[in-house]
């Protein structure tokens, strides 16, 4: 009994344990610069969000339209900070149906919504990045809470 005991601890803290560090490795900062912001990483790849590079196209409130690039870093988790490809994603915000979508195509106007909280096959990279697009442009949060992004998320702004 003490073994299986032991055995399902030691199951929990390597699964929960996880989530807790799961970007600790990457820079929260690409080369120590502020302009690139941490927003996703997974299996050695942080992908980061090139602030001077944000493009609010479209301020009609409730509806808003940013464009920013996003920059991926293969193997940031070991030190790597070799750009290896730049995406520019254009995200549309409804405030009032508190909605995001990013575009499939650039310039397509064809608009895939992204939850707040699903699996990062679903949302990952394009959710936490139009979370961190949004604050950067008005400093509100889109999600916020709502979302499964740490509260902490938005202090790599500063």
């Amino acid at each position: 009994m003490k073994k299986w005991l032991l055995l399902v601890m030691a199951f929990c803290c390597f699964l929960f344990g996880g989530f807790n560090t799961a970007n600790a490795d990457y820079p929260l900062h690409l080369y120590g610069d502020p302009n690139f912001i941490l927003v996703d990483a997974h299996m050695g790849t942080g992908w980061y969000l090139d602030r001077s590079s944000l493009n609010v196209q479209k301020y009609a409130p409730p509806q808003y339209i940013i464009a920013i690039n996003i920059v991926s870093v293969r193997d940031a988790d070991r030190g790597n900070t070799s750009i290896y490809g730049v995406t520019t994603k254009r995200f549309l915000y409804n405030w009032n149906t508190q909605a995001m979508y990013v575009e499939r195509q650039l310039n397509s106007n064809d608009w895939r919504y992204l939850k707040p909280r699903d699996s990062w096959a679903n949302i990952g990279i394009s959710m936490p990045a139009g979370e961190m697009a949004f604050y950067l442009a008005y400093n509100m949060k889109f999600y916020g809470s709502r979302s499964y992004l740490s509260p902490n998320f938005y202090n790599r702004v500063y």
